[in-house]
């Protein structure tokens, strides 16, 4: 009864909050932008500049935020750029008229550069735009940016192109060996599978009723306001404050799940069963690695494929936004320690520690694979990121089943995690 009710619960929760997620914003249309930043920057010194402003500027204009104060400048510098000196100064009005009051300089020494020649005003964060502004007051661009910040988008904008396309092709290269291989029945037979000795209603517990409702919604109610209380007197910025947030809230919502896994296991006899297959070994690496290649051209197909028939969908993590914004260097090292560390260890354990083996004992092996990587793609809450954090999942579990080693998932998952962690800090960098 109390797994029915658990699962009850949590079909309710996750039914809702996937339901919301396409409401919530989406960070692709800023991924883009700043990609279309750097390849301006990049430019500036080619003949293409004026391509890649073109396209920067169509993608601010599409943006949901297009409205925006901060939109409306960063437009009216692109459109003096690109000499459409209508729009430009229709934006840069607005932004004089009703714009907040830390703009309307900017905005003022724009329309009029010649009565503000002697000082400059505050110029926007982000080197593009603050580029843009010498051009436009007629300024030497030492005056607004370091003389290195085009080398600079030059080599992340590589970085950037490369590593994920050199990535797919590498993964496209071991998948075909791997599919040649078993063709011709030369596949290196995998190790057994060895997972606790649990039945389903015990997994159902730890999932739905340790994970979802314990630690997905009974401790942050019980934490924030503690927690609240503890950093109020601390003197932390706000970005600190939300990245400490995040470290503290997430072990504390792990906590409720893995107790109740680790009361189930105590009753079980000692053995690799036991502890899950964990196998601590060099190995681990480079089996994580080649998963990681192999996943590669998979996740990218399935996230293509979501772009082209759901291009405005929503609902990316609130996380990503807050590490291609984030200007605290420690905070961004807590944010990666939360997901490259904490988040790899806690939701392998549960999926493809217990799920998998579980589930492949009594269904077989391919369903094991396939209902552990349908739940963690559903525990992430968002339905546009559904399908690749699915294809993610099935190479997260054929790893798991081929090496037989737990740590080997733990370590390609943090691998996955730091990837993109490492993405999102060039470009927001």
């Amino acid at each position: 009864m109390l797994a029915l009710l658990s699962f009850a619960i949590a079909a309710l929760i996750w039914g809702v909050s996937l339901a919301q997620s396409v409401e919530r914003p989406s960070v692709g249309n800023a991924l883009e932008q700043r990609q279309l930043e750097l390849e301006v920057l990049a430019s500036r010194q080619g003949d293409s500049a004026q391509a890649a402003e073109e396209k920067l500027l169509q993608a601010l204009q599409q943006s949901s935020e297009a409205g925006s104060s901060d939109s409306l400048i960063a437009q009216a510098l692109l459109e003096q750029s690109l000499e459409q000196n209508e729009p430009s100064r229709r934006h840069l009005t607005t932004v004089l008229q009703s714009g907040p009051a830390d703009l309307q300089p900017l905005a003022a020494a724009l329309l009029e550069p010649e009565k503000h020649a002697d000082a400059l005003p505050p110029l926007p964060q982000r080197p593009l735009y603050r580029l843009l502004s010498c051009d436009a007051l007629g300024r030497p661009s030492q005056d607004c940016v370091a003389g290195d910040v085009i080398e600079q988008a030059q080599w992340r904008l590589s970085l950037l192109n490369l590593l994920p396309l050199s990535g797919v092709l590498f993964g496209i290269v071991l998948l075909l060996q791997l599919i040649w291989q078993s063709w011709r029945g030369n596949a290196n037979p995998p190790p057994p599978l060895r997972g606790p000795e649990l039945n389903l209603t015990e997994v159902v517990l730890i999932i739905a009723g340790g994970f979802v409702v314990l630690g997905g919604v009974v401790t942050p109610l019980l934490a924030l306001p503690a927690l609240g209380g503890l950093l109020a007197p601390l003197s932390l910025t706000p970005a600190l404050r939300a990245a400490t947030e995040v470290l503290i809230l997430y072990s504390l919502s792990a906590l409720p799940a893995v107790l109740v896994l680790a009361l189930l296991l105590r009753g079980l006899p000692a053995g690799e069963a036991r502890w899950l297959q964990w196998r601590a070994s060099w190995l681990n690496w480079p089996q994580a690695g080649r998963g990681l290649l192999m996943s590669l051209p998979v996740v990218a197909l399935s996230g293509w494929l979501v772009e082209r028939f759901w291009p405005n969908a929503g609902g990316s993590n609130p996380l990503l936004e807050e590490v291609l914004n984030g200007r605290s260097s420690l905070a961004l090292l807590m944010l990666a320690f939360t997901a490259t560390v904490l988040a790899p260890l806690f939701e392998e354990l549960l999926f493809r520690g217990v799920l998998l083996p579980v589930v492949g004992a009594r269904w077989g092996i391919a369903a094991g694979i396939g209902v552990s990587a349908l739940v963690f793609a559903l525990a992430h809450l968002s339905l546009s990121e559904a399908p690749p954090l699915l294809a993610l999942g099935i190479g997260l579990g054929w790893l798991r089943w081929s090496s037989g080693r737990l740590l080997s998932t733990v370590v390609m998952h943090g691998l996955w995690n730091g990837l993109t962690f490492f993405n999102l800090v060039l470009l927001g960098s």
